[in-house]
This record gives structure tokens, C-alpha cells and sequence, in this order.
């Protein structure tokens, strides 16, 4: 009696046989049989590991594909129409935050502690090098800019690092504090990851302070000037607003005198005005004035922008500052005439929780998450490789942009 070895790998007695021949050509094609699918249960293990690396692989080509299409989108919106990546930003995630104020030593403690949710920036659109920068404002003792260490490949950083500020106690109102997230670049400038303008004197310093705060697109602080306007109110329904004058204008480029003009618009009706256009001057005067159909029931719900711009004759145009003017408190019988400081003002949770800064950027930020959702068009949403140019045209907007593909990398 000879034993063998079943399929499921427990021993047995084989079958006594009559001929010796036959026992021994049983056993061998047991063990051929045995050997088969044992060779057959290896293979199906070895699959069962692979195939989901095989998926992460596929998976993560095709999100870094995905990635590198939205860069590409988002470079041609960009460069159909500024307005729209300006006024959506790139800026994503949240800093947190310590803060503590000792008045005895006249000093402000601010512990970074950590970041999370944040924008990939490195080449591939998987992962960054994030530090982050604090800088008080003003500086009226000279401490200069003071950053963290990067953290190599996170979206959600880790920091515990603190720093201290000089100020005294009656500084603590008009003090601001910049705190700036960016992605570390070995070979060249750093990118930019988001800011928050924290106004100390909104802060409660009777107890240590630990918070999060929300990333924006960056604030220009150096906008000054003021603009002077008149409002109406023309029964049943019409709105007149009548732009004076602007003084105190900043030069927005170095190399030029400012081409002031303004944007009027309220937002979620469908009409957008603008001024003429004054040529080099840092004290414009229009003098013009504009007719909004808006009903008295709807000016709890409505807010006027007013937006000062450089016009560029040759380049970008500049940003010189916003106003924004509430319906709510205007009394139609008597109207309302005054001076408003300029501000940069986009990243006010008005901007960013209501209607975009006009109707035609509102589409364009519409067309692209609608672009981005169902991966049309093909041409952009592919895996690119050599060299070509991708072109899109907007006929309502009457622009067009191109972009680039060197070596499969968008330029």
C-alpha cells in the first residue's frame, strides 16, 4: 500500500492495484494532477495580489491624467478671461492655529500647528512641500517675514513650531497678521497655496486662541484711495447710481500712470456698466451715471459693486480696489451721497458665498466645472505626449486661448 496526496493537500491510502505498472501510473498522475493545481492555486493567489495593485496603478494614472487635464482647462479659462482664475483663486485647505498674547512681555505667541486639505503642487498634481510664512502688519518693529520648516510631500502637514511678535497693547487694533501657505520649490520660486489676513483686533486674548483658519486667495493690502458716489431711487423701479470722482489712487504698475475706470454691477442682475476711461491720472472724474432696474422689496438681498481698474493699454489690466454699497439701509426718498475707501475686497465672504463679480466670468466658471465633470472635451481630457498646441474659442465671449504641450507637459 502506497500513499499519495489528495487535492486538498491531506494524506490517503491508495487503492491496492493487481498490476504494479498501473499503482505507479496512478501515482504519477496523482502527483502530475496535484502539480497542476498547486502551479493553478499559485497563479489565482499572485493574481489576487496584483490585481488591485494593477487597479491603484490604473487608478492613479488615470487621476494623474485627470490632474494634468484640469491644469490644462484651467490655463485656457485663464487665459480666455483672467477674471475667472482671480476671482476663484487657487487657494484650498485650511492653517490651524495658536495664539496667545502676553501683555506683561508686550509679545504675541502664535504657535503654527498644523494644515490639511491643501492643493497638490508638484508637477504630477499628487502631493506639495508646504511651509508656512507669518508676517505682521505693520511691521512697526522690524521682525521681517518668519516661516516654518517645509514638510516634504503632505497635504496634510504637520508644524508644531511657535513664534513670537512685539506688540503692544495699543497696536493690537490696526494689527494685522499675514499667514501665507506655500509649497517649497528646490529650483525655483515658491508656489503659493493660500492666505488668511487674521485682524488681531477681532480677536479675544483673555485665553489662548486654537482655530482653524480658511486659506484664500491672496489680499492686496497696498489698494488705497477713495471714490466719491451719489445714489437714487426713481419710483417704481429704477436705481440710479452716479460715479463722481476717485483721489488717492495708488499706481498699480511702476512703469505707468494709471487709465482709471469702473465697473458698476449688482449682483444677480443680468447688466454690467462701466465708465469711461481717464488717462493718466491718480484723481479721475466721470461724472457719469447709470440706471439699475431693481425692485424696493429686493434691496434687502441686493448690494452694489463697484470695481476701480487700470486699463491697460498694452498688458494686464489692474485692479485698483472695490466698494461694496448694501441696498437694505438706503432710504429712496432721500438717496445717499458719499465717499467710500477702496479695498481689495474678493476674498469677503460677500464675494465668495454670492454671485461672481459679473455674468460673463459667472459662465466660464460654470462651463469649466461642467468641463472638468464630464471629461469633454476629448482633446483636453487625454494622456498627452509629444509636442502640440490645443486651441479653444468662445463665441460669446469673442476670445480664444491656446496652450502649449512640450514633451507631453503643459507650458
Amino acid at each position: 500500500m502506497g500513499a499519495s496526496t489528495s487535492a486538498d493537500g491531506s494524506a490517503r491510502e491508495s487503492a491496492p492495484t493487481a498490476e504494479a505498472g498501473s499503482g505507479v501510473k496512478n501515482f504519477r498522475s496523482d502527483n502530475e494532477r496535484v502539480t497542476q493545481l498547486a502551479r493553478a492555486m499559485t497563479t489565482a493567489k499572485k493574481r489576487r495580489h496584483q490585481t488591485p495593485a494593477t487597479l491603484i496603478t490604473d487608478q492613479s494614472d488615470d487621476f494623474e491624467t485627470y490632474n494634468e487635464s484640469i491644469f490644462i482647462l484651467k490655463q485656457l479659462f485663464k487665459r480666455m478671461d483672467p477674471a475667472v482664475t482671480k476671482t476663484l483663486g487657487d487657494a484650498k485647505g485650511e492653517v490651524k492655529l495658536s495664539l496667545k498674547y502676553d501683555g506683561r512681555r508686550k509679545m504675541l505667541l502664535v504657535k503654527v500647528v498644523s494644515a490639511r486639505d491643501l492643493s497638490a503642487k508638484d508637477m504630477r498634481g499628487r502631493s506639495s512641500d508646504p511651509y508656512v510664512q507669518l508676517e505682521m502688519i505693520p511691521d512697526k518693529h522690524s521682525e521681517g517675514i518668519k516661516a516654518t520648516q517645509y514638510v516634504k510631500k503632505s497635504l496634510n502637514p504637520t508644524f508644531n513650531e511657535i513664534f513670537t511678535f512685539t506688540l503692544n497693547e495699543d497696536e493690537i487694533q490696526e494689527a494685522m497678521m499675514r499667514v501665507r501657505v506655500l509649497s517649497h520649490d528646490p529650483f525655483g520660486k515658491a508656489d503659493f497655496m493660500g492666505e488668511n489676513i487674521v485682524r488681531l483686533s477681532e480677536m479675544d486674548f483673555s485665553d489662548i486662541i486654537t482655530k482653524w483658519f480658511e486659506l484664500q486667495p491672496e489680499t492686496d493690502l497696498d489698494i488705497q484711495g477713495e471714490l466719491e458716489i451719489t445714489l437714487g431711487y426713481q419710483l417704481p423701479d429704477t436705481l440710479k447710481i452716479t460715479i463722481h470722482n476717485a483721489t488717492g489712487l495708488v499706481r498699480r504698475d511702476a512703469n505707468k500712470e494709471p487709465h482709471p475706470y469702473v465697473k458698476v454691477i449688482i449682483p444677480g442682475i443680468h447688466k454690467m456698466e462701466e465708465t469711461k476711461v481717464e488717462k493718466k491720472t491718480h484723481a479721475p472724474v466721470w461724472e457719469e451715471t447709470f440706471d439699475f432696474t431693481v425692485a424696493q422689496e429686493e434691496f434687502e438681498n441686493r448690494y452694489i459693486v463697484l470695481h476701480v481698474l487700470d486699463k491697460a493699454l498694452i498688458g494686464d489690466t489692474e485692479d485698483m480696489g472695490q466698494v461694496f454699497i448694501d441696498l437694505n439701509n438706503l432710504d429712496i426718498d432721500q438717496g445717499f451721497s458719499g465717499k467710500f475707501p477702496l479695498a481689495d475686497l474678493k476674498n469677503s465672504e460677500r464675494v465668495r458665498t454670492k454671485w461672481s463679480q459679473t455674468a460673463t466670468v459667472q459662465e466660464f466658471r460654470e462651463a469649466m466645472y461642467a468641463h472638468s465633470v464630464y471629461r469633454y472635451p476629448g482633446l483636453v481630457f487625454q494622456k498627452h505626449r509629444g509636442n502640440k498646441v490645443l486651441t479653444v474659442h468662445s463665441r460669446k465671449a469673442g476670445s480664444s486661448a491656446k496652450v502649449r504641450i512640450v514633451n507631453g507637459v503643459p507650458t
